[in-house]
């Protein structure tokens, strides 16, 4: 009497990442400067004298006063001991130093920022406690990152259970490297593996032809290597920044209603773009003629023409619709822009919550016409695109509290509303059908990484992955569809949870 769907593919997540983090300071969603200050203040009272401070990642679209903390915030929360406020995003690092933190780094008006990087400074001369792209001169500072590996390993089996709790059969760690991939394969020797992964590796190269054919010859293994329970998957890189930190590369300059949410001034600025259009044509091109499939992490408009101008010079070397080429993010699609990447086998991998927490907040800086097409979902499939709606959850366990909720529900719920946590309608024209939103978790998530023959949907033959939920996901009521959970999820003909009945 309940509802059996497929088995949840979650196409974007940093399960590794997510779990390390967690083990060595569990995430707290803050929403306020108020908020921020009582964090700080209760840290205050565990810590050692002089020890810092470092406060969890906020996205200043999340505080409600669509601003970050500044140096007087956090002295008046510690006044004694060095805190600091950590905004990072792809090419872009903004640091807020309290009084303390910058009489313990020795940051004075002589500091000198490394290249690249900027100190902010006030009408005295004397710094504000704001910085760009200097966290060296704090590094040395800061709680290490290291934690025993039985820990990080405990602790990312108990995320990849959270996963299952939600659905999840599937995932893609979206940018891990060969050692996340051998984490894997451990607990999967170890029988402690209750989800099947995809992994995507980062490619680190300088751009040039000779440098991408010498990062790709280093790795150990190739595109497709694995099986059904731990396989590779795509090479990334990392083409812009993200439009929650005025990073993502877009063709209309940002505007002045952004400036003081992303701390901008210049009327001209759109973003940046990380990989010049060159190297980006040698990176994609030689790795596709290297038989990988290859993705890229871009979410501005004008971003992501540049890779599908980048992917149709490798489609005139040799035919490059066959390797599904990943767009990662791609969340101001238009109608030219979409019938292109339909045309060149494009598939596009974005993140629907992003639009239900952040589009209020967006609405405000780049204006509701923007706001139209911003995970523009319809606007990509009515070109023939195949999108995979997923979260990039990064930090948190909670599906739902977590920095980027990874409830697949709350995805498609958010898909097929367009509503914002506020109320708040942008781009109607964007909605789509409850059966086209399971789809987009399911057999179109499987096509992404070549598996819709194999999972995806419920036919003889595919693999048993499965999740009995707790409502009817087609017949509920809309603003329920978030609440829904599984009461069974199982992987492989194997019950990997079981809902409580008195839950």
């Amino acid at each position: 009497g309940r509802m059996v769907i497929p088995g949840l593919n979650e196409t974007h997540v940093h399960a590794t990442g997510a779990a390390r983090g967690e083990a060595l300071q569990p995430f707290k969603q803050l929403h306020s400067i108020g908020e921020i200050q009582a964090w700080v203040r209760e840290r205050v009272k565990e810590a050692r004298a002089g020890g810092w401070i470092q406060l969890p990642r906020v996205d200043v679209t999340r505080i409600r006063e669509r601003r970050l903390p500044s140096r007087a915030d956090l002295d008046a929360a510690a006044p004694d001991q060095p805190a600091v406020f950590t905004w990072q995003y792809a090419n872009r690092t903004r640091q807020v130093l309290n009084s303390a933190a910058l009489r313990a780094a020795g940051i004075t008006k002589e500091t000198q920022p490394p290249a690249g990087g900027k100190i902010y400074h006030g009408g005295d001369g004397e710094p504000t406690g704001v910085m760009d792209n200097c966290s060296g001169l704090v590094a040395k500072f800061l709680p290490g990152r290291s934690v025993p590996e039985d820990k990080y390993l405990e602790s990312l089996v108990q995320l990849l259970r959270r996963y299952n709790e939600i659905g999840i059969t599937s995932i893609t760690d979206r940018s891990t490297n060969v050692a996340g991939y051998r984490t894997y394969e451990k607990l999967k020797s170890e029988d402690r593996l209750p989800v099947r992964v995809t992994v995507t590796i980062s490619l680190g190269t300088d751009g040039s032809v000779a440098g991408t054919e010498k990062a790709i010859a280093a790795m150990p293994f190739k595109s497709g290597d694995g099986d059904d329970w731990v396989r590779v998957g795509p090479l990334k890189i990392g083409v812009d920044g993200g439009v929650l930190y005025g990073t993502a590369y877009m063709h209309e300059p940002y505007g002045p209603g952004s400036f003081s949410l992303y701390g901008i001034s210049d009327p001209t600025y759109r973003g940046d773009l990380r990989v010049s259009p060159d190297k980006l044509k040698n990176i994609i091109r030689t790795g596709h003629r290297l038989g990988w499939q290859m993705s890229a992490h871009v979410t501005g408009d004008a971003g992501v023409d540049a890779v599908l101008d980048a992917v149709e010079a490798a489609n005139a070397d040799s035919p490059i619709a066959p390797r599904r080429y990943n767009i990662i993010h791609g969340y101001f699609p238009n109608e030219a822009r979409a019938k292109r990447a339909a045309r060149l086998g494009v598939c596009v991998d974005i993140q629907p919550a992003w639009y239900y927490k952040d589009g209020d907040g967006l609405a405000e800086a780049l204006g509701a016409r923007r706001l139209e097409n911003f995970i523009g979902v319809k606007t990509w499939r009515d070109a023939g695109v195949k999108v995979a709606l997923n979260s990039d959850h990064m930090q948190g366990f909670d599906p739902d509290t977590s920095l980027n909720p990874y409830n697949p529900f709350l995805a498609m719920q958010t898909a097929i509303s367009r509503k914002t946590e506020g109320g708040r309608i942008f781009g109607a024209g964007e909605r789509v059908s409850r059966e086209d939103a399971l789809r987009m978790v399911t057999i179109d998530a499987a096509w992404l990484s070549f598996d819709e023959k194999r999972k995806g949907s419920i036919e003889v033959g595919k693999l048993a992955d499965l999740a009995i939920l707790t409502g009817d996901f087609m017949t509920c009521p809309e603003e329920k569809i978030k609440d829904l959970r599984a009461r069974v999820t199982i992987v492989g003909g194997r019950v990997v949870h079981e809902q409580s009945l008195t839950r």
